[in-house]
Parts: structure tokens; sequence; C-alpha cells
């Protein structure tokens, strides 16, 4: 396996791969890849059944899901097995892995008393039906709804719901920076500056990648912004990043609403990723009311003699 960075070139061969089965975790698709390359050191291969995401995960390497067909999930994790042994020396890991994938390696037999399988509930991507998040119609969104009519009352006439491009990149910096100042002491994980350094990259090559970007002006400054990718072949729209100002009560609410009304109008689900173990974010998405959790799981093979 000749592994390498995820560069925006590489878009084109992720989708190849990415279309052989349903993936409806983040970390399936190129984008996320893109944005946490250097958080996790990530570099991919690929052959003729699979791309590869191999990763160093604490100085303890790995891999993500494959991507491929489900037929071939048995021989791809032969592949990776003997990629583990043979050139890291180390026992197989596969990080985040769906719970098709762990279904298709019980069945076969390929998952045995030598490997413990791990459930990363804090990693679980939320799933939620398009159209309840563009309406917010029904008793259970009651209170989002709610939320959303007082932001539109209090700020009338002094807000507007923007599609954002190039040209307003050096705003969106400020105004993350400043979101940045204040939230870093909720980073659990500490890797709110990596997310940063990958938003950063990201706008670098904006012109060259699959996403959207959507905010919202208050008074002319922005206060809110979000960026997304659309995933055609399972109808699914991925909210990859989303900031607002607290201090606004309902602009979450606006926002979350506008992005998918405007830039996603065909899409069936939303990901809106995961909650990195924050119970106040956990609250926010579960809130929600999604349609589900889209489960990971860490699959780690004992120690063994590996030569």
């Amino acid at each position: 396996m000749n592994f390498n960075p995820i560069t925006p070139s590489a878009q084109g061969i992720f989708e190849k791969y990415e279309s052989l089965r349903p993936i409806y975790m983040s970390e399936g698709h190129f984008l996320n890849q893109f944005i946490w390359e250097d958080y996790y050191h990530t570099r991919f291969a690929t052959d003729e059944l699979a791309l590869y995401l191999l990763i160093d995960n604490q100085n303890k390497p790995g891999f993500f899901a494959p991507l491929c067909k489900e037929c071939d999930i048995p021989e791809v994790f032969r592949r990776m097995e003997a990629y583990s042994h043979q050139t890291l020396h180390t026992p197989l890991r596969i990080y985040l892995a769906d719970k098709r994938l762990i279904t298709i390696l019980k069945e076969t037999g390929l998952l045995t008393e030598k490997h413990t399988v791990t459930e990363e509930r804090d990693c679980f991507d939320y799933i939620y039906d398009a159209d309840r998040l563009r309406t917010l119609s029904g008793k259970i969104m009651h209170k989002k709804k709610n939320l959303l009519n007082k932001f539109l009352k209090e700020y009338e006439g002094h807000f507007q719901y923007e599609t954002l491009g190039p040209d307003n990149i050096g705003e969106i910096k400020h105004f993350h920076q400043k979101w940045l100042d204040e939230r870093r002491i909720y980073d659990r994980y500490g890797c709110i500056d990596d997310e940063e350094e990958g938003i950063y990259r990201l706008f670098e090559h904006y012109d060259s990648l699959p996403c959207k970007m959507g905010g919202v002006r208050i008074d002319g400054k922005i206060k809110a912004y979000t960026i997304g990718s659309y995933i055609p072949d399972i109808q699914c729209a991925m909210i990859h990043i989303e900031k607002a100002d607290v201090n606004y009560t309902g602009l979450y609410n606006y926002i979350n609403q506008q992005f998918i009304l405007n830039e996603f109008p065909d899409a069936l689900l939303v990901n809106r990723e995961d909650d990195l173990g924050q119970d106040n974010l956990r609250q926010a998405k579960l809130s929600y009311r999604p349609l589900r959790l889209e489960e990971k799981f860490t699959i780690r093979e004992r120690h063994s003699n590996i030569l």
C-alpha cells in the first residue's frame, strides 16, 4: 500500500470508492477526512478493491473503516490485518467502524475471541429527517419553532441569511476567532485548534472543494456560519461546521433551518456529525429528535506475536 496525503486532488478518487456502498457516517466521506487530516495524521491508499485510511491515533496506528463494496469487506479486512502485522508491526486496529461493517465481519467469522469491539458513543453521528429540519413542524419540534420565532421577532429587520463564498472568508475568520476564544474551555478532546486548522485549510482550497457555506448577518456583521457537503448517492447533507454567537437566542435554530432550505433542497437526510461527549452539545442534538444515531465502533486485535 502506497499511502498519500489527502489533498484537494484526491476528491475524485474518494468519490469513486465512497459510492461502492452506502456510508452514512461522516468519516466515510472526503470533506470530513480533508478537514481532520492533521488531527488524525490521515493518509490514504487504494487498490482494486478499496480505499484505505491509515491514521496515527496517539502513537497507536490503525485504520478507519475502508471504502469498498460490502462483498469485498472480508478480503479488505485481511489485507488491513496483513499490513498491520507485516508493515506496522502492530495488532490490527480499525477506528470508527460503522455497524454494517461490524455485522459483516461477525457473519463471516473474521471477528473472533482475539478481537475486542468497543462502542464509541461520543463519536456517534446524528441523522435527521431533512424536511423536519426545514419546517420544524409537529409537536416534538414545538420548542425549536418557538426559539426560531423569538429570533425572527426580536431581530426583525436586522438579520439576513446569505450564501457565502470565497469573498467572505476574511469575515468568517474574524468571527471564527472570536467564537474560538470563547469555546476553548469546553474542548474535552483537545481538538478545537486542529478543527480550526482544518477549517482554514478548507478556506485556502475552497474553490476546488465540494462544499457549500452559509451565514447569518445581524446588523451587517456575520454572527453565524456553517459549512456542509452533499452525498447524492444517499441523498444526505453532511453538516461539518456550524458556529453561532450564543448571545443571540434562536440564532442556531435559524441558521440550521436556512442552510438546509437554501443549500440542500434535495436532501432527504441530514448528518450533523457527533457531539464529542460534550453534554450541552449532546442535549442540543438530541433535542432535534434524530431519526437515529449512526453508531461507530473500534476493533482492536488483542496483542499477539507479530513479526
